[in-house]
């Protein structure tokens, strides 16, 4: 598991302290809401020091990467790090509440070069599109054989899973595309399957190693399986929930682990998966109130992932909140919920406009973003599709925010607002569909008429 301690490479300096080539990789505030990249900056003059103070107190400056000395750095090189878990947690680990990693003498980062890009978008969202009809219809199975009351065969599941993480991989922009269409249907598969992509793309970014990254969608995949001994009516009602149906849903956690133990082929990683990815940092989750680092890295990231789809895609889509939203929530209960450490990850994973955002700019113009530019989340590519009036573009024309900094006018060009589904009478699912079907070649089923 490809993750290193960075303790002894991070220093917590005073903004008026900061010098010219030092590279700054956290601040002492959310990253939302600031004009800097999420993913850490050199300070290239005096103005980027003033612009800081605007926002900042303290930042935390990264020694290794800083091309200046550091004043009070600790000059002792980085260690490996290999958590103590989850390869090497069992369940009966979990059950005697011992810690499967430990993270809180350091501050958890990404390998960068653990994973690249090795196919563009175009040609991995053709492979994605297909496989993502064998997923759909893996679950299905699964569920349709749990109801028949037969054996549930997971061969075919883990080879789906297998080639999710093969594909996200390659390249996470194409199954992102493939997480952002709702499927009003099956509500609780569709969750599983976007939670699965989420998370591969959130492991991916940490750069664990392809069985954990396998173990880890087939987990979240199958998190909600023992909601096949949930009565229907639960599970689709829309009024609150009694205390005693509370708990009855909860039991699902427990049903999924038993019909898992029983099962060929899944070992016991996959179900600490299932098994802890309702538990919360602070130790109010279920079903064991664990907290902090007897929570497992992957239960951990599946926590969050579920968080993140079900506040963005629930089940009645008037209550969405748009990703942007999405992420100052998870900041507001980072340390509470979730582990602190690991939201700024996945937010950096992610971005707070993530690939099939609906965004306006600075110019005015509206866009959805087609692609990620790594390392510069915050400077995406877009096609914009309504000019600065707001008027759909007779031909929509995409922009690589990386290369163009300015508007036609001259302005500074950057994005201003994450927009919701329907702004602007935009038939966002529509355009999602439309562009993994024909890519680029998009037709007028894009508004609503």
């Amino acid at each position: 598991m490809s993750l290193i301690l960075a303790e002894f490479t991070q220093e917590k300096i005073p903004v008026h302290d900061l010098a010219k080539g030092m590279y700054v990789s956290s601040l002492d505030r959310p990253w939302v809401g600031t004009p800097f990249p999420l993913q850490g900056f050199y300070i290239r003059n005096d103005e980027d020091i003033n612009k800081l103070s605007q926002y900042c107190e303290f930042v935390t400056v990264d020694t290794l990467k800083s091309r200046v000395p550091v004043k009070g750095c600790h000059a002792v090189p980085p260690r490996r790090y290999r958590p103590a878990g989850p390869g090497n947690a069992t369940i009966a680990a979990v059950k005697k509440n011992a810690p499967a990693c430990s993270l809180e003498k350091g501050k958890l980062v990404r390998n960068p070069k653990a994973y690249k890009r090795s196919l563009p978008l175009k040609q991995e969202l053709n492979q994605a599109s297909k496989l993502h009809i064998d997923i759909s219809r893996a679950v299905d199975q699964v569920m349709d054989t749990l109801a028949a009351g037969r054996p549930v065969p997971l061969r075919p599941t883990r080879k789906i899973a297998n080639r999710m993480v093969n594909s996200i991989s390659r390249n996470p922009d194409a199954f992102v595309w493939i997480a952002r269409i709702r499927d009003k249907d099956e509500y609780t598969y569709s969750h599983c399957v976007r939670s699965s992509i989420w998370a591969i793309t959130f492991g991916r970014h940490l750069g664990l190693d392809k069985d954990s990254l396998e173990n880890l969608a087939l987990g979240v995949l199958l998190s909600d399986i023992g909601k096949a001994d949930i009565p229907e009516a639960l599970l689709v009602k829309d009024d609150i929930l009694s205390d005693s149906e509370h708990e009855m849903l909860k039991k699902h956690v427990e049903y999924g682990v038993g019909i898992l133990s029983n099962c060929k082929g899944i070992n016991s990683e996959i179900i600490s998966v299932v098994m802890t990815c309702h538990e919360r940092h602070n130790g109010a989750g279920y079903p064991r109130g664990l907290k902090g680092d007897q929570i497992p890295l992957l239960g951990k990231i599946a926590g969050i992932v579920d968080f993140y789809d079900a506040v963005t895609c629930p089940r009645h889509e008037e209550a969405a909140l748009s990703p942007s939203e999405a992420m100052i929530k998870l900041h507001h209960i980072r340390g509470n919920d979730f582990q602190e450490e690991l939201v700024d990850e996945f937010i950096q994973a992610i971005g707070i406009y993530p690939t099939g955002s609906l965004v306006e700019l600075s110019s005015g113009e509206v866009g959805v973003i087609t692609e990620q530019n790594e390392g510069r989340r915050l400077r995406p590519r877009i096609l914009l599709i309504l000019d600065c009036y707001k008027q759909p573009l007779k031909k929509h024309r995409e922009i690589d925010l990386q290369k163009t900094l300015h508007d036609a006018n001259g302005g500074k060009l950057n994005i201003t607002a994450c927009l919701p589904d329907g702004a602007y009478d935009i038939d966002l699912s529509a355009f999602r569909k439309n562009f993994i079907g024909r890519f680029l070649g998009l037709g007028n089923a894009l508004f609503h008429h």
